[in-house]
């Protein structure tokens, strides 16, 4: 065994130092201190939980400890609050690949509720080597407190954040060309999408186009996508545009003449030809798959497919001076689409693979470099390729899982930012940015062409939309808080009472009675207890009671039952409203008293039911609806239960699948159902400055819990990056939000670059 160097003079002198800080525990004592310069606030940004710490995360917390302990020393009370971003593909990544999975159909297949439950406890793989990481680089950050993203009080915070963008008209839903990712299944932001991008080298096609009424005469329309080209739909041509026909060897090409260069030698300049006289034209489809797939609705419109027309996007820079047009593969070609009026057909599937009846394509993943050369071949075949050519360009790539995107027709959820962009752009002018020329630069520029915020994923681990709506869309109820959740929730219509038993011999002799072994009847008092509780029962119309097994409890059921005429066919024995087991911990006794509520809940309508418990009981039942517990003997309570997502412990958990269950009734007394979608996992971070302390609301309303937040944050420090990521979404939910910008200072750190020149974060 190789010998362990000794430890540097220098490494020796550091472990001391922060000995000395933890045994006397001075960051607590700076905390503590008084501060005459009042608070200084800073946000941490967090980290993605399941992953290692490294190399970048230091060089931040350095510079961050440097400000903060200057601070600290200036005067200030410099609270520090630790934080985890928990959500999002990161983090389901992560366990796809250590399930085996290869995508969402084996996630459905394992069961979401199990899936979600690996994704809550991946979070936790990497604490212990961040807390010694934090601890060994000398970084003060208050973990006592902090934050987690998948916490439900957290999540209520940004449902109130959602709903206020609701209610000011921002949110809507539409059908448009988004950045997908087939492997992930599901949209990307623009912030997300800005941080993916990279160099690639692909076959481009210059395809042929036979015009109908000229046969043998070609427009040429060249693309670097071949996988949309069996999706095309029309083709379009620049009004301003000089083009020219062509002729070699018999066959005539139609060309932009200023990229009559793309034609090689040999062509013959025919005559030429004003984009007036190409609108309209109709030519020969390439493929044919998109009439036979269509819809009869969509059918009705392929009149105005396979024609040439007019589009503002057209330009001589590349290609031919002529594009192809796939409606439902560009976010430009689909807006063209949807004004000329041209059909919408998928060929191709969420997955990224063409669907069935596109013939040889059928199954091929768009993506991969082999469907390419498949298109290339036939075209070839039919006489229908002009040129074929490899062309290095930059293309967007899924930031967390590298599978290429695609452009895809898709429904998504967004949130209007574009007529934000003068507030966005002056909220920025209020922050001190470091390097300053980031300011106007990077983060302004990036502001200058806002985009709308797609917010909605199609995926599991993360904040759901709190949208419910009816079956036909016609009622949509956008949820904010978890009290607006119970007030809509579908109820069974049960009433329930709960009460402790009449008092018992053993309470007057002071014995706990766990098991019932000695069978404790009720003492004379508590006997008149119980009747006085039935005389004031008899108005509730109770149609059932249920009971401990215990003897006190029996004998106390049946006292009612006699005197409000109960039948012993209405009265039940359930075991798991006993008292408590010896080992039995305080998770497992909420947990049987829960999932006898729930279960009488689903199995009863319009009951009035009474239960008959023990202290204990009494204590759960309070606990489980968040109320207050009384303890008298034989003191009827009603218990004013709603049935709320919940996990296996039946702790509130409001992710999916649980949520996906809650059925709310609208005022106008229709159902509504939740729709499947979870938030952007960048709201999450973003709406840190309202959500951080969520946890410690207590029972004010959110609206005042809100107005006392600590914002904005008099410094922040991240990557370079971030002004496509964190720095952003924090201004635009802050914005969104009503509060302007959200921090004052910003420092924005380089990358550091490993031996490749490759960041190493």
């Amino acid at each position: 065994m190789a010998d362990v160097p000794e430890k540097s003079e220098v490494t020796k002198m550091e472990e001391a130092i922060l000995a000395f800080w933890e045994r006397e525990r001075i960051f607590e004592k700076s905390l503590a201190k008084k501060s005459p310069k009042g608070e200084f606030i800073f946000y941490e940004g967090p980290p993605t939980a399941n992953g290692k710490p490294g190399i970048h995360h230091l060089e931040a917390r350095a510079f961050k400890d440097a400000i903060l302990r200057y601070k600290t020393m200036r005067g200030y009370r410099v609270r520090r609050r630790a934080g985890w971003d928990t959500h999002g593909l990161p983090v389901e990544l992560q366990v796809e690949k250590e399930l085996g999975f290869s995508g969402k159909k084996d996630i459905e297949k394992y069961g979401i509720a199990a899936f979600n439950k690996k994704c809550r406890e991946s979070v936790f793989t990497y604490i212990d080597l961040w807390a010694k990481f934090t601890k060994r680089i000398g970084f003060w950050v208050d973990e006592t407190k902090a934050y987690f993203t998948f916490d439900s009080a957290y999540m209520e915070v940004l449902w109130h954040l959602f709903a206020k963008t609701a209610k000011d008209g921002r949110l809507y839903k539409d059908y448009k060309v988004v950045p997908w990712c087939p492997r992930c299944g599901t949209v990307l932001s623009s912030h997300e999408l800005a941080q993916g991008y990279q160099d690639v080298k692909d076959l481009t096609i210059t395809a042929k186009f036979e015009l109908v009424d000229e046969p043998g005469t070609y427009l040429l329309a060249w693309t670097t996508t071949s996988w949309t080209l069996p999706g095309n739909i029309a083709l379009a041509v620049g009004k301003d545009i000089e083009y020219g026909k062509y002729e070699k060897n018999g066959e005539r090409m139609i060309i932009a003449d200023s990229r009559k260069d793309v034609l090689g030698e040999g062509w013959n300049h025919v005559m030429n030809m004003p984009a007036e006289s190409l609108i309209g034209k109709v030519y020969r489809p390439i493929y044919d798959y998109s009439h036979a797939l269509a819809t009869e609705s969509e059918r009705k419109k392929f009149k105005k497919a396979f024609r040439v027309y007019t589009a503002d996007f057209v330009t001589t820079e590349e290609g031919t001076g002529i594009v192809h047009t796939a409606v439902m593969y560009g976010p430009e070609d689909f807006e063209f689409g949807n004004k000329i009026g041209l059909p919408k057909v998928h060929l191709v599937s969420p997955e990224g693979k063409f669907i069935g009846s596109t013939g040889f394509l059928a199954g091929k993943s768009v993506v991969e470099e082999e469907t390419a050369v498949e298109i290339l071949k036939d075209l070839q075949t039919r006489n229908l390729l002009f040129k074929k050519e490899s062309y290095t360009h930059t293309y967007p790539f899924c930031w967390r899982c590298k599978t290429r995107l695609i452009y895809y027709a898709r429904d998504s959820w967004y949130i209007r930012m574009s007529d934000l962009h003068d507030k966005l752009v002056a909220e920025n002018k209020k922050i001190h940015w470091e390097p300053s020329y980031i300011r106007d630069g990077r983060m302004g520029e990036w502001l200058e062409n806002a985009k709308e915020w797609a917010i909605s994923r199609e995926r599991y681990w993360g904040t759901p939309l709190p949208v419910w709506q009816s079956a036909d869309s016609s009622e949509q109820m956008i949820v904010d808080s978890i009290d607006e959740l119970k007030k809509h929730t579908k109820k069974s219509g049960n009433t329930y009472v709960v009460m402790r038993h009449g008092e018992a011999e053993n309470n007057v002799k002071d014995i706990l009675d766990p098991t019932d072994e000695q069978r404790y009847s009720l003492t004379k008092q508590g006997k008149e207890q119980v009747r006085h509780a039935a005389e004031s029962l008899k108005t509730r119309g109770v149609t059932h009671i249920y009971m401990s097994p215990f003897a006190r409890t029996q004998e106390t059921a049946h006292i009612i039952a006699s005197v409000i005429g109960i039948s012993n066919d209405c009265i039940r024995s359930d075991n798991r409203l006993r008292e408590f087991r010896n080992g039995e911990t305080h998770k497992e006794t909420y947990r049987r008293f829960a999932e006898f509520l729930y279960e009488i809940d689903r199995t009863h309508t319009q009951d009035t039911i009474l239960i008959i418990t023990h202290g204990l009981g009494i204590n759960m039942c309070a606990e489980i609806v968040d109320g207050e517990p009384t303890l008298n003997f034989a003191q009827p309570v009603q218990l004013d239960f709603v049935p709320l997502p919940h996990n296996e412990d039946y702790e509130l958990d409001l992710h999916r699948p649980y949520i996906d269950d809650v059925v709310l009734v609208s005022p106008n007394g229709t159902e509504l159902r939740r729709v499947p979608e979870v938030m952007d996992v960048w709201f999450d971070s973003g709406a840190m400055p309202f959500a951080q302390a969520a946890n410690e609301r207590g029972d004010q309303s959110l609206e005042t819990f809100l107005k006392k937040v600590e914002y904005p944050s008099d410094f922040i420090c991240e990557a370079i990056d971030q002004t496509r990521g964190w720095f952003y979404t924090l201004l635009a939910v802050g914005t969104l939000a009503g509060r302007g910008a959200p921090y004052k200072n910003a420092i924005s750190l380089g990358h550091l670059l490993d031996a490749g020149g490759q960041k190493m974060s």
